[in-house]
């Protein structure tokens, strides 16, 4: 088949597409469909913390508590820290939706995380289970449904949908505790397997039903539309513009290395460096919390069922309090919303280590590490790009933003590795009483420099960004 055949044929298939979006009830289908591939994505990226414990007393024939546990579970975390490095490759695939299209990757993606949770739950072996470890984590940060819900819906619909999708998201991880106390049979540990089926089951069904539902949007529709229908000359001459326009953005934009000087040596851009470093550090804890509940079990001062009900609970808290956090950075300003998020992450914390620790009510446990989390992720949202970009002057704002993610990232690697010697040194029975020692003294520390040295951005004039 020729080139012009190619074009032809696509032509076709996008005015095909073009006119299903004008059907009545795509859009409905389209937000059914992407709402899912949003519950798969939260199910993939959670299921592995929500059976750790378990995981690792299979694969390792070995007793939680136990000294062979705590030695396992540190190296294997140790070894998976390394599998976080497939991020590296993350922007050269998203890019590629750009050049194909976004649907060949809706799919793509939904049907990855799929076949990474298949083989994770068929290994026997710990090598095969970083396989799936790999898979899932090089398709579950793609985000393509936002993508589609960005470029579907109605202007004045956009962030109303993205936060609806994402709360119904977020509440849906409480599916996994369901799963948990179904189950897994703790004199089984085996079983942990078995909570994987019904999100594996669930992605290659909707990634399949994308295929036939789903089409390409409207926005990269019609921007292919208009390049294959343009004659060679008029394609030639776009494509010395867009070179251009390429040349002159790199010009503005600034290195990796530019946007590390400039972010240290600004006093504003300093300040938000360490507050958000800081805070990434602290969110270690949110990788061991199944291991910190499992201490509890291990204790006798909760209960399976307790156990069970902390994992359905705390989901439905992080999906709400998620929701209402994002009303306070608008309503109250940064300063006063970061101190407030702030506070929730520490105080909840503070709290379901206690719950771990003691014999309370597992609502409550549960309910703590909801609030906890929904503060913890929704201030380092506000640090790594509303507070940034607001301190940083437009032709150098996406490098920072971008270098600021990296930090965030060095802190991830940092809390994963503290938390997996922690875990051979001191022992996974003494991980809510080590994790807390460590982690709350970082918040008030963040949050110190947060209220003495990171000024207001609420009403700043992103065209008119005054540095210091």
């Amino acid at each position: 088949m020729s080139n012009k055949e190619k074009e032809l044929k696509e032509i076709a298939r996008l005015e095909k597409d073009s006119i299903f979006h004008g059907h009545e009830h795509y859009f409905a289908i389209l937000v059914v469909v992407l709402t899912i591939v949003y519950i798969v994505d939260e199910l993939a990226s959670n299921v592995r913390g929500a059976v750790d414990s378990f995981t690792i007393c299979d694969l390792f024939n070995t007793t939680f508590g136990t000294p062979e546990f705590d030695k396992a579970s540190g190296t294997l975390g140790l070894v998976t820290t390394g599998c976080y490095l497939i991020y590296l490759v993350a922007p050269f695939y998203k890019s590629l939706a750009d050049k194909y299209g976004r649907r060949i990757f809706l799919i793509i993606n939904t049907l990855g995380m799929g076949v990474g949770m298949l083989v994770a739950i068929i290994s026997r072996n710990v090598g095969l289970y970083l396989v799936g470890v790999v898979i899932m984590t090089f398709f579950t940060p793609n985000d393509m449904q936002v993508i589609y819900i960005m470029e579907c819906a109605p202007k004045e619909h956009r962030a109303k949908l993205c936060s609806i999708t994402k709360g119904i998201a977020l509440i849906s991880v409480s599916l996994l505790g369901l799963f948990v106390k179904l189950f897994v049979d703790r004199n089984n540990p085996g079983t942990w397997r078995l909570v994987y089926v019904v999100p594996i089951v669930l992605a290659f069904v909707i990634g399949i039903a994308a295929i036939y539902f789903v089409r390409e949007t409207p926005v990269y529709t019609q921007k292919r539309l208009r390049y294959l229908r343009s004659s060679e000359e008029e394609r030639r001459a776009a494509a010395e513009a867009e070179k251009k326009a390429e040349e002159a953005e790199k010009k503005k934009n600034v290195s990796v290395g530019g946007a590390f000087k400039y972010i240290f040596t600004h006093k504003q851009t300093t300040a938000i460096a360490f507050v958000a470093l800081l805070f990434a550090i602290a969110t270690g804890y949110t990788g061991k919390y199944q291991n910190m509940i499992e201490s509890g079990v291990a204790r006798n001062v909760i209960t399976a069922e307790g156990a069970d009900i902390i994992l359905m609970f705390y989901p439905l808290i992080n999906g709400i309090f998620t929701l209402f956090g994002g009303f306070l950075t608008d309503a109250l300003g940064r300063k006063k919303s970061a101190l407030i998020l702030g506070l929730w992450a520490a105080v909840g914390l503070g709290v379901f280590a206690w719950g771990c620790a003691n014999n309370i009510n597992p609502y409550i446990t549960g309910f703590a590490y909801g609030f906890s989390i929904a503060g913890l992720w929704s201030i380092s949202d506000m640090l790594y790009f509303i507070i940034t970009a607001e301190s940083t002057p437009t032709e150098i704002r996406a490098s920072v933003v971008g270098t600021m993610q990296l930090l965030g990232m060095v802190g991830t690697g940092l809390n994963m590795v503290f938390n997996n010697v922690v875990t051979m040194v001191a022992g996974s029975m003494n991980l809510p009483l080590v994790l807390t020692a460590a982690y709350l003294p970082l918040m008030a520390i963040a949050l110190i420099i947060m209220m003495l040295k990171v000024r207001e951005t609420k009403d700043v004039d992103l065209d008119n960004v005054q540095v210091d």
